[in-house]
């Protein structure tokens, strides 16, 4: 068996009741939208993920590791660009 070494991008997704944040793996030179983009796959992985309530901003739960169905997720942001944008306001 062969592993393809992979990216690390940290990323926050939004579903209808939580917030997760997490790292999804992508193939170096690839971005983030390259991987919002692939249709053959349903669920999208994520790694060492934080799960918050959206309402009360709560940990629920954290994981080595989350599917994360694509029907589900409203908005995928990458942590960088939002911490960014943060401090530019």
């Amino acid at each position: 068996m062969s592993y393809t070494a992979k990216e690390q991008i940290r990323v926050v997704v939004y579903t209808q009741s939580c917030r997760l944040e997490g790292n999804i793996h992508v193939y170096p030179g690839s971005r983030l939208t390259d991987m919002l983009n692939v249709k053959a796959k349903d669920f999208l992985a994520l790694t060492n993920v934080v799960i918050r309530d959206l309402k009360e901003d709560t940990v629920l739960q954290q994981a080595n590791f989350v599917a994360v169905s694509r029907d589900s997720i409203v908005a995928v942001a990458p942590v960088e660009a939002l911490e960014k944008s943060l401090l530019t306001e």
